[in-house]
């Protein structure tokens, strides 16, 4: 390099020359003005020597190679700079900083990157219940190519096998460590079916704990279950379950279902092997079924399904949805749709009767205009039905899902909530019709045979301990406290027993005393002996007249 760390004027070969190569070399001029092609080209870069004779391009390569790696790179993509080959002492222009990382290599499937998306699209699939196979879907390639151009999606195979395997077994191993932490636990499980076409059937079991007072949940396990919904098959499948968790069944104190016949003889026996809990039927679903009941009367059942035949006929006719539209926004009525009822969905039956009275005037003016339609509005007889049906069941809708959650307690409110329920809403009153009175006495009887007697003193102790109840919704307070005091003796004896076997189990690992002592109790603070174990004695004070000089001096 010249001095002054300038470089010399570089001029390229006067011989036409194919390898990318030259761009970064050349020769110099004598004072003629003539080049010196003397076999030692000179670097463009670094103003360097190097041995090139007989047109051999290796070390001019090797210089680049081990020297200039960006300009490496860009003879190996055939994109080197045009500026590289002038005549001129012009430096190479740097690359920007995008440039740079656009011209780096893909994210290797084992860098600390390519791991991190990985794991992201994983976590977007399980949480977002997304298909895997949308990981091979045009769509979504095309935005991993503009969000993450260096990263190469995996295959549908690796997050299948692979990487949602991984999440799974590290989410259980912590949520085991988690349940490790709880000493009794409660338990929901449940039957469905998928949306869809496909309709398969699934079983989902969510466990219910306390760690450091504060309620967990975790669903175990949502299983497909192909099998014929036996009482012994959902028991096999509580047993695998709970085996496969570690989970001991004794410490299961009670389980929730629904009321079907298969849930009640798996869970509801006085086998306690079987299982030692109390059995509970769903609140909500206790509640959907007495308005079940109660809507099967002929009167009722006749109005509801005019009701029904009247959304069918809207719901296959587009041009009647249209002219509802334009009657709603001409009769200044809120533009809703008609709901249809559905079996499995708790309230929609009420949620439909609803919303046809608050459509009704906009719904008999679009069938006015057609005279082939008008068999399709219900009677007013059926109207009237309707709206006492109403009545009763828009204040019962807020109890479907008043006690479902996962945050805090709620079998302490089932007594309460029950009791509100039957003795004020369901309770008959003088000015109630007859169809009123009917409607309340099915709904009031289906649901008090819902609980057994069983259920009800667990119901009676757990609004008991609560405070914000206490005794005054317990049938039999004094039957209640000598429960709560059974329970609870059992509860200590229980927990000194526990304490005594891990006493025992300490005792037989620790190590034997080097030193024993004289006396059972440690020698107490400032004092040489130690005071005998039932001494009720205090330690001597001195005589009279020093007690009354320490009193003086205080």
């Amino acid at each position: 390099m010249a001095e002054g760390g300038t470089l010399p004027t570089i001029y390229p070969p006067s011989k036409r020359v194919k390898s990318e190569v030259w761009k970064y070399f050349g020769f110099q001029k004598n004072a003629e003005g003539l080049l010196i092609e003397d076999g030692f080209p000179l670097c463009k870069t670094c103003g360097r020597k190097v041995a090139a004779k007989h047109g051999n391009t290796s070390n001019m390569f090797a210089h680049i190679r081990d020297n200039h790696p960006l300009q490496f790179r860009e003879i190996k993509s055939g994109h080197a700079s045009s500026s590289a080959g002038s005549s001129s002492a012009e430096a190479i222009v740097q690359p920007t900083v995008q440039e740079a990382f656009q011209r780096q290599a893909s994210y290797g499937p084992s860098s600390h990157r390519a791991k991190e998306i990985n794991h992201a699209i994983a976590y977007c699939i399980a949480k977002d219940m997304i298909p895997i196979y949308t990981v091979a879907k045009p769509g979504f390639l095309k935005l991993m190519k503009t969000t993450v151009p260096l990263y190469k999606v995996p295959s549908q195979k690796f997050f299948s096998k692979t990487e949602l395997p991984k999440m799974y077994n590290s989410l259980k191993e912590d949520v085991g460590k988690l349940i490790a932490q709880g000493k009794w636990y409660a338990a929901t499980t449940d039957l469905w079916t998928s949306s869809g076409g496909s309709g398969h059937p699934y079983i989902s079991f969510t466990i219910h704990y306390l760690t450091d007072w504060k309620l967990q949940s975790n669903c175990l396990e949502t299983q497909f279950f192909p099998e014929d919904h036996t009482a012994d098959n959902i028991s096999e499948f509580f047993d695998n379950m709970l085996q496969e968790w570690g989970i001991n069944k004794e410490f299961f104190v009670s389980i929730t279902t629904d009321n079907a016949t298969n849930m009640k003889k798996a869970f509801e026996t006085s086998d306690t092997t079987t299982f030692p809990g109390q059995w509970f039927g769903c609140f909500g679903h206790n509640l959907n079924l007495a308005i079940s009941k109660a809507l099967k009367i002929q009167r009722v059942d006749t109005a509801v399904r005019s009701c029904q035949h009247l959304v069918q006929g809207f719901s296959r006719s587009w041009k009647r949805r249209r002219e509802l539209r334009n009657k709603q926004e001409a009769l200044n009525v809120p533009q809703r749709s008609l709901i249809h009822d559905v079996v499995t969905r708790w309230g929609s039956t009420q949620k439909m009767l609803q919303r046809f009275i608050e459509q009704q005037q906009a719904v008999c003016a679009v069938l006015a205009t057609e005279r082939g339609a008008w068999h399709l509005m219900p009677k007013d007889a059926d109207i009237a039905v309707i709206e006492q049906v109403l009545q009763i069941l828009q204040p019962l809708s807020a109890f479907t899902d008043a006690l479902a959650s996962e945050s805090r307690v709620s079998l302490s409110a089932l007594r309460p909530v029950l009791s509100h329920i039957i003795s004020d809403i369901l309770e008959v009153k003088n000015e109630d019709s007859a169809l009123t009175i009917d409607l309340k006495r099915v709904m009031k009887s289906d649901l008090e045979s819902r609980y057994s007697v069983d259920a009800k003193k667990v119901m009676d102790l757990t609004s008991f301990v609560d405070p914000r109840f206490k005794g005054s919704f317990s049938d039999d307070l004094d039957a209640t406290v000598n429960c709560c005091i059974e329970e609870a003796s059992k509860l200590a004896e229980m927990t000194t027993l526990s304490e005594g076997a891990a006493q025992t189990e300490q005792s037989s690992t620790t190590p034997p005393p080097t030193h024993t002592h004289t006396h059972p109790h440690p020698p107490l603070k400032n004092s040489s002996k130690a005071w005998p174990p039932c001494s009720t004695k205090s330690p001597p004070q001195g005589s009279r007249e020093q007690r009354s000089r320490r009193v003086k001096a205080a």
